[in-house]
């Protein structure tokens, strides 16, 4: 049995959440999922994940504990928040019954201010961390998980490095076999996230529906990504955070061997599902602007975004 965590709840069972809860799951650790629409598929056949890094190495879980409803799980130690931050403003009604005054968080959401919305929320003085995934997974069945690069999850703490009880979840995370990284510094880990999320989530959508692959070969959308890239890094410094060009350049190094991949926000516009428009482009905006930082290639990527979403929903 894994040590440390106790009661697990996984709030937002899609391909990340599903990933990294199954992952601890595997390892011993008491992790209740909580699903929706996926729940009777995953009743039956478990829950699949498949490791591309390890020559399609498959692990089934098939002592899975799955709820539809966070009533049935009750009180935990530990809620991991893994579903989209456009449903941050309905999230509070379903980690309620979860929460005590000692329960922990830990955040996996695309984007910046998930952590404060989760402390204004469910106040008191209580743990919670963010966990950014530098990684390519994406849900390919409705219980398969796939990992087609592993990449690492960093993990930080508003205001302050990650505390003892928030370190319990990192290792948690890496005896499980997931590969992490710590961060003395929230923001900066947040602000580096967005040099990949803005233009590549964003441009697949502006660009007609296209995986990175295609940016990539687009001259005219890859100098666009690196234009987006570089406002990010001057809105990082406004906030006294150094973003080194080489770390730019090595966004695009990381994106070639992905191929035809799909961003998280493509898949769920393309799916019809909300985009989180507003945390990922539209905060990094108002962030910058705050302090004057001229952001017009991010703005016309947001303008573009919304315009996309809304007739896409309609």
């Amino acid at each position: 049995m894994g040590q440390g965590l106790g009661k697990v709840a996984l709030v937002g069972t899609g391909a990340v959440g599903g990933y990294y809860g199954g992952m601890l799951a595997l390892h011993g650790h008491d992790v209740h999922f909580l699903f929706r629409s996926t729940h009777d598929a995953v009743q039956s056949k478990g829950l699949w994940l498949i490791h591309n890094a390890e020559r399609g190495k498959r692990d089934h879980i098939n002592k899975l504990q799955a709820y539809t409803s966070s009533q049935s799980i009750g009180v935990c130690d530990w809620i991991i928040v893994a579903a989209k931050a456009t449903a941050n403003a309905e999230i509070v009604k379903v980690l309620e019954p979860l929460v005590d005054e000692n329960t922990s968080l830990l955040t996996l959401q695309n984007g910046m201010g998930n952590v404060e919305n989760l402390a204004h929320a469910l106040g008191g003085d209580r743990t919670i961390i963010a966990g950014l995934c530098f990684t390519c997974i994406n849900r390919t069945a409705s219980h398969v998980i796939e990992s087609l690069l592993p990449g690492y999850v960093q993990f930080g703490e508003l205001g302050q490095s990650v505390s003892e009880e928030g370190m319990k979840m990192v290792h948690a995370f890496e005896s499980s076999g997931v590969k992490v990284r710590v961060s003395e510094s929230l923001d900066e880990a947040l602000w580096r996230k967005l040099c990949w999320n803005v233009p590549f989530n964003g441009l697949s959508i502006a660009g007609g529906g296209i995986t990175t692959d295609l940016i990539l070969a687009d001259p005219a959308l890859k100098k666009r990504s690196y234009k987006l890239m570089l406002e990010i890094q001057a809105g990082a410094k406004a906030y006294g955070i150094e973003i080194e060009d080489a770390f730019l350049e090595r966004q695009f190094e990381l994106t070639e061997p992905m191929g035809p991949y799909k961003p998280s926000s493509l898949i769920d516009f393309l799916d019809g599902k909300p985009v989180e428009v507003y945390a990922i482009w539209g905060e990094a905006l108002r962030r910058g602007e705050a302090k004057s930082i001229s952001m017009p290639e991010l703005k016309k990527l947001l303008h573009e975004l919304s315009e996309a979403t809304r007739l896409h929903n309609n």
